[in-house]
Protein backbone atom coordinates (compact mmCIF):
# COMPACT_ATOMS: atom_id res chain seq x y z
CA UNK A 1 0.00 0.00 0.00
CA UNK A 2 1.52 3.29 -1.11
CA UNK A 3 -0.56 5.92 1.66
CA UNK A 4 2.17 8.79 -0.23
CA UNK A 5 0.14 8.27 -3.46
CA UNK A 6 -3.18 10.89 -1.69
CA UNK A 7 -0.10 13.13 -0.16
CA UNK A 8 0.97 16.35 -1.69
CA UNK A 9 3.67 18.72 0.15
CA UNK A 10 4.36 21.95 0.15
CA UNK A 11 6.16 24.28 2.16
CA UNK A 12 3.09 25.09 4.36
CA UNK A 13 2.61 21.75 4.82
CA UNK A 14 0.84 18.36 3.70
CA UNK A 15 -2.37 17.76 1.86
CA UNK A 16 -4.75 15.37 0.95
CA UNK A 17 -5.97 14.80 -2.39
CA UNK A 18 -8.73 13.01 -3.74
CA UNK A 19 -10.20 12.43 -7.77
CA UNK A 20 -13.93 12.14 -7.43
CA UNK A 21 -15.11 8.81 -9.36
CA UNK A 22 -16.50 10.71 -12.45
CA UNK A 23 -19.98 8.84 -11.70
CA UNK A 24 -19.87 10.62 -8.62
CA UNK A 25 -19.01 14.16 -9.34
CA UNK A 26 -22.82 15.83 -10.25
CA UNK A 27 -23.22 14.57 -7.06
CA UNK A 28 -20.47 16.03 -5.33
CA UNK A 29 -20.40 19.10 -7.16
CA UNK A 30 -16.31 18.66 -7.18
CA UNK A 31 -13.78 16.63 -9.37
CA UNK A 32 -10.82 16.89 -6.81
CA UNK A 33 -11.26 17.04 -2.89
CA UNK A 34 -8.51 18.77 -0.81
CA UNK A 35 -7.48 18.97 2.82
CA UNK A 36 -5.02 20.51 4.00
CA UNK A 37 -4.14 18.39 7.07
CA UNK A 38 -1.91 21.08 8.81
CA UNK A 39 1.46 18.89 9.49
CA UNK A 40 4.56 18.78 8.23
CA UNK A 41 5.09 15.47 9.69
CA UNK A 42 5.01 12.92 7.30
CA UNK A 43 4.17 9.75 8.95
CA UNK A 44 1.18 11.38 10.84
CA UNK A 45 0.37 12.77 7.47
CA UNK A 46 0.39 9.35 6.44
CA UNK A 47 -2.29 8.21 8.92
CA UNK A 48 -4.68 11.69 8.33
CA UNK A 49 -4.86 10.30 4.58
CA UNK A 50 -5.39 6.25 5.53
CA UNK A 51 -8.45 7.79 7.34
CA UNK A 52 -9.09 10.25 5.25
CA UNK A 53 -9.40 7.98 2.40
CA UNK A 54 -11.81 4.78 4.43
CA UNK A 55 -14.22 7.72 5.35
CA UNK A 56 -14.24 9.13 1.54
CA UNK A 57 -14.28 4.91 0.61
CA UNK A 58 -17.69 4.37 2.52
CA UNK A 59 -18.66 7.24 1.64
CA UNK A 60 -18.49 6.83 -2.19
CA UNK A 61 -20.60 3.67 -1.43
CA UNK A 62 -22.89 5.12 -0.20
CA UNK A 63 -23.55 8.03 -2.71
CA UNK A 64 -24.02 4.50 -4.85
CA UNK A 65 -26.60 2.83 -2.23
CA UNK A 66 -24.25 0.27 -1.79
CA UNK A 67 -24.17 0.49 2.24
CA UNK A 68 -21.57 -1.60 3.91
CA UNK A 69 -23.16 -5.19 3.80
CA UNK A 70 -20.77 -8.10 3.55
CA UNK A 71 -17.59 -6.61 2.17
CA UNK A 72 -17.63 -2.91 2.96
CA UNK A 73 -14.56 -1.62 4.75
CA UNK A 74 -13.78 -1.17 8.21
CA UNK A 75 -14.83 1.71 10.37
CA UNK A 76 -11.96 3.95 11.27
CA UNK A 77 -12.75 3.03 14.44
CA UNK A 78 -12.03 -0.56 13.60
CA UNK A 79 -8.91 -0.07 11.87
CA UNK A 80 -7.56 2.06 15.48
CA UNK A 81 -9.63 -0.70 17.25
CA UNK A 82 -7.46 -3.97 15.15
CA UNK A 83 -4.02 -2.41 15.48
CA UNK A 84 -4.56 -1.65 19.26
CA UNK A 85 -6.18 -5.05 20.11
CA UNK A 86 -3.11 -6.72 17.51
CA UNK A 87 -6.32 -8.24 15.09
CA UNK A 88 -4.87 -8.53 11.63
CA UNK A 89 -7.25 -6.60 9.82
CA UNK A 90 -7.07 -7.78 6.21
CA UNK A 91 -7.97 -4.57 4.06
CA UNK A 92 -7.36 -2.33 1.01
CA UNK A 93 -8.36 0.97 0.18
CA UNK A 94 -10.31 1.41 -3.43
CA UNK A 95 -11.67 5.02 -3.59
CA UNK A 96 -13.55 4.25 -6.87
CA UNK A 97 -14.89 0.80 -5.39
CA UNK A 98 -15.13 2.18 -2.14
CA UNK A 99 -13.36 -1.42 -0.41
CA UNK A 100 -10.58 -1.54 2.39
CA UNK A 101 -9.10 -4.55 2.35
CA UNK A 102 -5.30 -5.54 3.60
CA UNK A 103 -3.06 -7.89 0.83
CA UNK A 104 -0.23 -9.21 3.94
CA UNK A 105 0.88 -9.03 7.09
CA UNK A 106 3.35 -6.21 6.06
CA UNK A 107 0.72 -3.65 4.34
CA UNK A 108 -1.09 -4.24 7.75
CA UNK A 109 1.83 -3.88 10.11
CA UNK A 110 2.62 -0.15 8.08
CA UNK A 111 -1.10 0.54 8.36
CA UNK A 112 -1.27 0.21 12.23
CA UNK A 113 1.89 1.80 12.51
CA UNK A 114 0.92 5.13 10.68
CA UNK A 115 -2.57 4.76 12.72
CA UNK A 116 -1.08 4.55 16.17
CA UNK A 117 -0.37 8.67 15.28
CA UNK A 118 -3.49 8.73 14.01
CA UNK A 119 -5.07 7.79 17.76
CA UNK A 120 -2.93 10.20 19.64
CA UNK A 121 -3.95 13.00 17.21
CA UNK A 122 -7.12 12.10 16.06
CA UNK A 123 -9.00 15.56 17.37
CA UNK A 124 -6.81 17.43 14.76
CA UNK A 125 -8.58 16.34 12.06
CA UNK A 126 -12.14 15.78 13.35
CA UNK A 127 -13.02 18.97 11.40
CA UNK A 128 -12.00 17.67 7.98
CA UNK A 129 -14.33 14.17 8.51
CA UNK A 130 -16.48 13.53 6.33
CA UNK A 131 -19.67 11.50 7.15
CA UNK A 132 -20.36 7.83 6.65
CA UNK A 133 -23.61 6.48 6.80
CA UNK A 134 -25.09 2.75 6.64
CA UNK A 135 -28.20 4.48 4.04
CA UNK A 136 -28.12 6.13 1.14
CA UNK A 137 -26.95 9.61 1.61
CA UNK A 138 -29.30 11.80 -0.64
CA UNK A 139 -27.68 14.53 -1.96
CA UNK A 140 -28.83 17.25 -4.59
CA UNK A 141 -27.12 18.36 -7.49
CA UNK A 142 -24.37 20.96 -7.35
CA UNK A 143 -24.20 23.73 -10.31
CA UNK A 144 -21.78 22.31 -12.40
CA UNK A 145 -20.93 25.87 -14.15
CA UNK A 146 -19.25 26.21 -17.47
CA UNK A 147 -18.16 22.59 -18.38
CA UNK A 148 -14.92 21.59 -20.47
CA UNK A 149 -16.94 20.45 -23.17
CA UNK A 150 -18.47 24.12 -23.52
CA UNK A 151 -15.80 25.96 -22.86
CA UNK A 152 -14.16 23.90 -25.94
CA UNK A 153 -17.43 24.61 -27.86
CA UNK A 154 -17.37 28.69 -26.79
CA UNK A 155 -13.55 28.71 -27.92
CA UNK A 156 -14.17 26.86 -31.48
CA UNK A 157 -16.96 29.54 -32.09
CA UNK A 158 -15.05 32.43 -30.92
CA UNK A 159 -11.63 32.33 -31.73
CA UNK A 160 -11.35 29.23 -34.23
CA UNK A 161 -12.56 30.90 -37.02
CA UNK A 162 -9.40 33.53 -37.01
CA UNK A 163 -6.46 30.58 -36.84
CA UNK A 164 -4.86 28.74 -39.85
CA UNK A 165 -6.66 25.57 -40.71
CA UNK A 166 -3.39 23.43 -39.52
CA UNK A 167 -3.65 25.47 -36.22
CA UNK A 168 -6.68 24.86 -35.20
CA UNK A 169 -6.57 20.66 -36.27
CA UNK A 170 -3.64 20.81 -34.02
CA UNK A 171 -5.56 22.26 -31.06
CA UNK A 172 -8.36 20.26 -31.42
CA UNK A 173 -6.44 16.89 -31.05
CA UNK A 174 -5.03 18.30 -28.06
CA UNK A 175 -8.41 18.99 -26.86
CA UNK A 176 -9.51 16.16 -27.32
CA UNK A 177 -6.69 14.08 -25.23
CA UNK A 178 -7.59 16.90 -22.80
CA UNK A 179 -11.72 15.74 -22.71
CA UNK A 180 -10.42 11.91 -22.79
CA UNK A 181 -8.79 12.32 -19.58
CA UNK A 182 -11.13 14.58 -17.37
CA UNK A 183 -14.34 14.05 -19.11
CA UNK A 184 -16.40 17.08 -21.30
CA UNK A 185 -19.09 17.43 -18.38
CA UNK A 186 -15.81 18.40 -15.83
CA UNK A 187 -16.80 21.89 -14.61
CA UNK A 188 -13.46 24.31 -15.67
CA UNK A 189 -13.61 25.89 -12.33
CA UNK A 190 -12.55 22.12 -10.66
CA UNK A 191 -9.67 21.68 -12.68
CA UNK A 192 -6.90 21.72 -11.12
CA UNK A 193 -2.74 22.26 -11.97
CA UNK A 194 -2.29 19.04 -10.44
CA UNK A 195 -4.62 17.12 -12.94
CA UNK A 196 -3.80 19.36 -16.01
CA UNK A 197 0.30 17.70 -15.03
CA UNK A 198 -1.36 14.54 -14.63
CA UNK A 199 -2.80 14.11 -17.94
CA UNK A 200 0.43 15.48 -19.56
CA UNK A 201 2.44 13.11 -17.58
CA UNK A 202 0.15 10.05 -19.05
CA UNK A 203 1.03 11.13 -22.36
CA UNK A 204 4.47 10.60 -22.14
CA UNK A 205 3.64 7.66 -20.26
CA UNK A 206 1.69 6.37 -23.26
CA UNK A 207 4.42 7.14 -25.17
CA UNK A 208 4.15 10.36 -27.02
CA UNK A 209 7.31 11.80 -27.47
CA UNK A 210 7.66 15.03 -24.57
CA UNK A 211 8.18 17.42 -27.75
CA UNK A 212 4.66 15.94 -28.91
CA UNK A 213 3.33 16.47 -25.29
CA UNK A 214 4.44 19.73 -24.63
CA UNK A 215 2.96 21.05 -27.76
CA UNK A 216 -0.20 19.58 -26.46
CA UNK A 217 -0.14 21.17 -23.59
CA UNK A 218 0.54 24.69 -25.35
CA UNK A 219 -2.10 23.99 -27.88
CA UNK A 220 -4.65 23.03 -24.25
CA UNK A 221 -3.48 26.22 -22.84
CA UNK A 222 -4.35 28.53 -25.34
CA UNK A 223 -8.15 27.53 -24.73
CA UNK A 224 -7.27 28.10 -20.68
CA UNK A 225 -6.16 31.15 -21.49
CA UNK A 226 -9.24 32.31 -23.47
CA UNK A 227 -11.23 31.62 -20.42
CA UNK A 228 -9.22 33.48 -18.07
CA UNK A 229 -10.03 36.45 -20.57
CA UNK A 230 -13.56 35.98 -20.83
CA UNK A 231 -13.60 36.28 -17.02
CA UNK A 232 -14.98 32.15 -16.82
CA UNK A 233 -10.87 31.72 -14.08
CA UNK A 234 -8.72 33.65 -12.89
CA UNK A 235 -5.43 31.16 -13.20
CA UNK A 236 -4.37 29.42 -16.36
CA UNK A 237 -3.96 25.70 -14.46
CA UNK A 238 -2.32 24.01 -17.88
CA UNK A 239 0.22 26.57 -18.71
CA UNK A 240 3.73 25.52 -18.27
CA UNK A 241 2.76 22.18 -16.75
CA UNK A 242 4.96 20.82 -19.26
CA UNK A 243 7.86 22.55 -21.02
CA UNK A 244 11.17 21.52 -22.94
CA UNK A 245 14.45 22.85 -21.04
CA UNK A 246 16.92 24.41 -22.59
CA UNK A 247 19.04 21.06 -21.84
CA UNK A 248 16.56 19.12 -23.53
CA UNK A 249 16.04 21.46 -26.15
CA UNK A 250 19.78 21.15 -26.99
CA UNK A 251 19.96 17.80 -26.75
CA UNK A 252 17.61 17.35 -29.44
CA UNK A 253 19.55 19.34 -31.89
CA UNK A 254 22.71 17.44 -31.21
CA UNK A 255 20.93 14.59 -31.96
CA UNK A 256 19.80 15.57 -35.18
CA UNK A 257 16.35 16.63 -34.79
CA UNK A 258 16.37 19.83 -36.87
CA UNK A 259 16.29 21.22 -40.33
CA UNK A 260 19.50 20.85 -42.59
CA UNK A 261 21.11 23.49 -44.50
CA UNK A 262 22.46 22.41 -48.10
CA UNK A 263 25.90 22.19 -48.83
CA UNK A 264 27.40 23.31 -52.61
CA UNK A 265 27.01 19.78 -53.95
CA UNK A 266 23.42 19.29 -52.96
CA UNK A 267 22.34 23.12 -54.40
CA UNK A 268 23.74 21.88 -57.78
CA UNK A 269 21.86 18.98 -57.85
CA UNK A 270 18.51 20.44 -56.90
CA UNK A 271 19.66 23.38 -59.78
CA UNK A 272 21.25 22.35 -62.64
CA UNK A 273 19.30 22.83 -65.57
CA UNK A 274 17.96 19.52 -66.08
CA UNK A 275 16.98 18.37 -62.96
CA UNK A 276 14.90 21.45 -62.70
CA UNK A 277 13.13 21.03 -65.56
CA UNK A 278 11.77 17.72 -64.43
CA UNK A 279 9.26 20.43 -62.02
CA UNK A 280 6.86 20.65 -64.58
CA UNK A 281 5.25 24.03 -63.06
CA UNK A 282 7.12 26.68 -63.73
CA UNK A 283 5.73 28.83 -60.80
CA UNK A 284 7.22 26.01 -58.60
CA UNK A 285 11.02 26.42 -60.25
CA UNK A 286 10.54 30.57 -59.65
CA UNK A 287 9.37 29.69 -55.86
CA UNK A 288 12.63 27.60 -55.60
CA UNK A 289 14.81 30.36 -57.02
CA UNK A 290 13.21 32.90 -54.46
CA UNK A 291 13.43 30.78 -51.08
CA UNK A 292 17.58 30.15 -52.39
CA UNK A 293 18.38 34.15 -52.96
CA UNK A 294 15.74 35.09 -50.31
CA UNK A 295 16.03 32.99 -47.54
CA UNK A 296 11.70 33.56 -47.04
CA UNK A 297 9.59 31.11 -45.61
CA UNK A 298 7.80 29.09 -48.17
CA UNK A 299 4.13 30.64 -46.53
CA UNK A 300 5.63 34.33 -47.45
CA UNK A 301 6.94 33.23 -50.79
CA UNK A 302 3.46 31.54 -51.73
CA UNK A 303 1.20 34.70 -50.90
CA UNK A 304 3.02 37.31 -52.73
CA UNK A 305 0.72 39.69 -54.51
CA UNK A 306 2.23 41.37 -57.75
CA UNK A 307 1.96 44.57 -56.28
CA UNK A 308 4.20 43.42 -53.75
CA UNK A 309 7.13 43.93 -56.24
CA UNK A 310 8.54 47.28 -56.49
CA UNK A 311 11.47 49.39 -56.94
CA UNK A 312 12.98 51.21 -54.04
CA UNK A 313 15.56 54.24 -55.22
CA UNK A 314 16.09 52.16 -58.35
CA UNK A 315 16.33 48.55 -56.58
CA UNK A 316 14.65 45.88 -57.27
CA UNK A 317 12.29 44.10 -54.29
CA UNK A 318 9.64 42.37 -52.80
CA UNK A 319 7.70 43.75 -49.90
CA UNK A 320 6.64 40.45 -47.76
CA UNK A 321 3.38 42.20 -46.06
CA UNK A 322 -0.15 41.52 -44.71
CA UNK A 323 -1.20 44.32 -47.00
CA UNK A 324 -3.50 42.12 -49.24
CA UNK A 325 -5.79 39.10 -48.38
CA UNK A 326 -4.97 35.98 -47.80
CA UNK A 327 -1.72 37.97 -46.44
CA UNK A 328 -0.29 36.36 -42.26
CA UNK A 329 2.85 36.75 -41.34
CA UNK A 330 4.99 35.03 -38.59
CA UNK A 331 5.61 37.78 -36.12
CA UNK A 332 6.13 41.43 -36.54
CA UNK A 333 9.51 41.55 -37.56
CA UNK A 334 8.41 39.28 -40.47
CA UNK A 335 6.89 42.29 -42.12
CA UNK A 336 10.10 43.37 -44.64
CA UNK A 337 11.62 44.73 -47.77
CA UNK A 338 13.66 42.11 -49.68
CA UNK A 339 15.91 43.51 -52.41
CA UNK A 340 16.14 41.22 -55.44
CA UNK A 341 19.49 39.86 -55.95
CA UNK A 342 21.09 40.48 -59.05
CA UNK A 343 20.93 37.12 -60.72
CA UNK A 344 17.30 36.91 -60.36
CA UNK A 345 16.87 39.86 -62.67
CA UNK A 346 19.66 38.17 -65.23
CA UNK A 347 17.36 35.08 -64.64
CA UNK A 348 14.19 37.29 -66.28
CA UNK A 349 12.23 37.26 -62.88
CA UNK A 350 11.09 41.11 -63.40
CA UNK A 351 9.82 39.83 -67.21
CA UNK A 352 8.30 37.29 -65.76
CA UNK A 353 6.20 39.58 -63.01
CA UNK A 354 5.60 41.72 -66.62
CA UNK A 355 4.36 38.84 -68.40
CA UNK A 356 1.58 37.66 -65.25
CA UNK A 357 0.61 40.95 -65.25
CA UNK A 358 -0.26 41.51 -68.42
CA UNK A 359 -2.24 38.58 -68.19
CA UNK A 360 -4.44 39.98 -65.80
CA UNK A 361 -3.01 37.99 -62.76
CA UNK A 362 -2.81 39.46 -59.28
CA UNK A 363 -0.84 37.00 -57.56
CA UNK A 364 2.63 35.71 -57.99
CA UNK A 365 1.39 32.32 -57.81
CA UNK A 366 -1.88 32.56 -58.47
CA UNK A 367 -2.80 28.44 -58.80
CA UNK A 368 -1.72 28.74 -55.31
CA UNK A 369 -4.53 28.10 -52.59
CA UNK A 370 -3.71 30.58 -49.81
CA UNK A 371 -6.76 28.98 -47.81
CA UNK A 372 -5.70 25.48 -48.02
CA UNK A 373 -6.23 23.33 -44.69
CA UNK A 374 -2.10 22.11 -44.90
CA UNK A 375 -1.08 25.76 -45.18
CA UNK A 376 -0.09 29.16 -47.56
CA UNK A 377 3.05 27.47 -49.17
CA UNK A 378 2.13 23.60 -48.59
CA UNK A 379 1.85 23.08 -52.45
CA UNK A 380 5.18 24.24 -53.03
CA UNK A 381 6.83 22.77 -49.95
CA UNK A 382 5.74 19.58 -51.24
CA UNK A 383 6.87 20.05 -54.70
CA UNK A 384 10.26 20.81 -53.27
CA UNK A 385 9.94 17.90 -51.17
CA UNK A 386 9.28 15.74 -54.10
CA UNK A 387 11.91 17.23 -56.55
CA UNK A 388 14.46 16.79 -53.85
CA UNK A 389 13.53 12.88 -53.84
CA UNK A 390 13.93 12.31 -57.30
CA UNK A 391 16.80 10.33 -58.24
CA UNK A 392 18.49 12.85 -60.47
CA UNK A 393 18.47 14.77 -57.52
CA UNK A 394 18.56 12.45 -54.42
CA UNK A 395 19.41 14.91 -51.95
CA UNK A 396 18.91 13.16 -48.25
CA UNK A 397 19.28 14.27 -44.38
CA UNK A 398 22.31 13.85 -43.27
CA UNK A 399 21.72 12.79 -39.84
CA UNK A 400 18.91 10.34 -38.95
CA UNK A 401 16.78 12.81 -37.24
CA UNK A 402 17.72 15.42 -39.92
CA UNK A 403 14.90 16.93 -42.20
CA UNK A 404 15.34 18.21 -45.92
CA UNK A 405 12.80 20.49 -47.33
CA UNK A 406 12.22 24.16 -48.46
CA UNK A 407 12.82 25.50 -45.45
CA UNK A 408 16.60 24.23 -45.53
CA UNK A 409 16.83 27.02 -47.75
CA UNK A 410 16.30 29.27 -45.07
CA UNK A 411 18.82 27.94 -43.06
CA UNK A 412 21.33 28.02 -45.84
CA UNK A 413 20.95 31.69 -46.96
CA UNK A 414 21.31 32.22 -43.07
CA UNK A 415 24.50 30.24 -42.69
CA UNK A 416 25.93 31.78 -46.05
CA UNK A 417 24.91 35.46 -44.81
CA UNK A 418 27.10 34.64 -41.17
CA UNK A 419 30.02 34.40 -43.25
CA UNK A 420 29.75 37.92 -44.20
CA UNK A 421 31.14 41.07 -42.20
CA UNK A 422 27.75 42.28 -42.21
CA UNK A 423 26.19 43.16 -38.61
CA UNK A 424 23.78 40.52 -37.33
CA UNK A 425 20.88 43.03 -37.20
CA UNK A 426 20.59 43.89 -40.75
CA UNK A 427 21.11 39.98 -41.92
CA UNK A 428 18.33 39.48 -38.90
CA UNK A 429 16.55 42.44 -41.23
CA UNK A 430 16.67 40.61 -44.24
CA UNK A 431 15.53 37.03 -43.61
CA UNK A 432 12.81 38.36 -40.26
CA UNK A 433 14.09 37.38 -37.34
CA UNK A 434 12.97 38.92 -34.30
CA UNK A 435 15.49 42.06 -33.46
CA UNK A 436 16.88 42.38 -29.72
CA UNK A 437 14.70 44.26 -27.35
CA UNK A 438 16.84 46.61 -26.20
CA UNK A 439 16.42 50.31 -26.11
CA UNK A 440 18.74 50.72 -29.00
CA UNK A 441 17.00 48.68 -31.21
CA UNK A 442 13.18 49.14 -30.41
CA UNK A 443 13.62 52.89 -29.72
CA UNK A 444 15.50 54.59 -31.76
CA UNK A 445 16.54 52.49 -34.96
CA UNK A 446 14.92 52.95 -37.98
CA UNK A 447 13.52 50.33 -40.97
CA UNK A 448 16.43 49.29 -43.02
CA UNK A 449 16.27 50.42 -46.40
CA UNK A 450 17.05 48.58 -49.77
CA UNK A 451 20.41 49.75 -50.23
CA UNK A 452 21.64 48.99 -47.12
CA UNK A 453 20.14 45.31 -47.26
CA UNK A 454 21.64 44.61 -50.84
CA UNK A 455 25.26 44.71 -48.89
CA UNK A 456 23.99 41.42 -48.05
CA UNK A 457 23.92 39.91 -51.60
CA UNK A 458 27.99 39.81 -51.33
CA UNK A 459 27.15 36.54 -49.40
CA UNK A 460 24.98 35.13 -51.74
CA UNK A 461 27.63 33.56 -54.33
CA UNK A 462 25.05 31.13 -55.81
CA UNK A 463 25.73 32.69 -59.66
CA UNK A 464 29.38 31.71 -59.51
CA UNK A 465 27.81 27.91 -60.31
CA UNK A 466 24.61 28.66 -61.17
CA UNK A 467 24.30 27.78 -65.12
CA UNK A 468 21.92 31.45 -65.61
CA UNK A 469 21.70 31.16 -69.27
CA UNK A 470 20.31 27.72 -69.63
CA UNK A 471 18.33 28.24 -66.60
CA UNK A 472 16.74 31.45 -67.58
CA UNK A 473 15.95 29.90 -71.21
CA UNK A 474 13.88 27.27 -68.90
CA UNK A 475 12.03 29.27 -67.29
CA UNK A 476 10.72 31.29 -70.14
CA UNK A 477 9.67 28.36 -71.85
CA UNK A 478 5.73 28.33 -71.50
CA UNK A 479 6.26 31.13 -68.87
CA UNK A 480 3.06 31.42 -67.71
CA UNK A 481 2.44 28.00 -66.03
Amino acid sequence: MRFPHHLIYRPSGFSFRLIVPADLRPLIGQAVISRTLQTHDKRLAQAFALVLASQYAQTFRDLRGEGMAGSGPPSVKDLVRGFQQGTNIKYKIDLEKGIVEADDEADHGRAMEAMDRAVEARKAFQSQRVPASRKPVAVPPAPLGLTLERAIQNYAEVEAPGLKADTWDGRQRALKSFVDKLGGQTPVSSITRVMASEWASDLIRDGVSKRTAVNYVSNTAQVFAFLVQQGHLTENVVKGVLVMKKKEKAQRRAEGHQWEAFDVDQLKRIYTPSNLALMTKVHHRWAALLGLYSGARVGEVAQIYLRDIVQENGIWCVKLTVESDGQSVKTESSKRLVPLHPDLLKLGFIEYVRTLRDAGEERLFPDVNLEGKAGKGSVISKSFTYHLQRSEVAVRPRRQNGRVGFHSLRKTVIQALQGTMVSDERRRAFVGHEQSDDVHTTSYMRPWTAEELSSLWEGLKWGEWLKIEALTELLHANAVA
